[in-house]
């Protein structure tokens, strides 16, 4: 028993030590990913920006700036898999599956009207686009309670405790509310009878396009985190 014992804790002691070492490297790997993006994104949107025919918007839809959004989210789904390999939960890459998409404005760009919107169900649009947009719909529900039942209390309790990688995450998902919120402020004020000047109004889409460039960053930054923070029983 007294040996048992002894192997127990000489394990313990091994994963601990290997542990000590894993984490700051996964840390120091994740700040480089994302140094690696930013440099990248700007390299990008800086070449764009150089090459804008009169009248185009370094913004515009399939721009650098979105393209990057898009691309960003691809390196996340990239780095989850290839850290938690046959531990990744489906929810985590299908979910930022759908953020990448709607990046690539695919909700609209083949489909008669947003398939996101309830306009594809209520008007007069093809019955395999209703069909297909109920279908999306349903899995996109399915993900997000998934997620949420399965990785929501880790989160919550996270937070509680002040945890670097969910106070990233949350930093994230903030971002991607008040992005939403700005994204064409001019129509969405003027139900309330507020008249937003159309300088104000470009102004907050150029700023939501940019704002939503750093939401892959975050979530890239809170995956790395975690890794370097958390044990490895911890679900990820």
């Amino acid at each position: 028993m007294y040996r048992h014992h002894e192997a127990t804790d000489r394990s313990a002691t091994s994963g601990s030590l290997s542990d000590r070492v894993e984490r700051p490297a996964r840390l120091a790997e994740g700040i480089v990913w994302v140094m690696i993006f930013a440099l990248v994104s700007a390299l990008v949107i800086a070449l764009d920006a150089g090459a804008l025919a009169p009248g185009e918007k370094l913004t515009r839809e399939g721009g650098s700036v979105e393209t990057m959004s898009m691309v960003g989210y691809l390196v996340v789904i990239g780095a989850y898999l290839r850290i938690m390999g046959r531990h990744s939960f489906w929810a985590v890459p299908m979910v930022l599956l759908f953020m990448a998409a709607r990046e690539f404005d695919a909700d609209k760009r083949f489909t008669s009207e947003g398939i996101l919107s309830t306009k594809i169900l209520f008007y007069d649009t093809p019955v395999r686009e209703k069909i297909l947009a109920l279908a999306i719909w349903a899995v996109l529900v399915w993900t997000i309670v998934s997620l949420i039942r399965h990785r929501g209390p880790d989160l919550v309790r996270a937070l509680r405790g002040g945890a670097p990688w969910a106070l990233a995450f949350a930093g994230g998902m903030a971002v991607v509310v008040f992005s939403k919120a700005i994204d064409g402020l001019a129509r969405k004020l003027s139900p309330w009878g507020i008249d937003v000047s159309a300088p104000v109004d470009r102004n907050a889409g150029i700023l939501e396009e940019f704002l939503e460039l750093g939401i892959p960053a975050l979530f890239l930054l809170a995956l790395f985190l975690k890794v370097a923070t958390v044990p490895r029983s911890f679900p990820r």
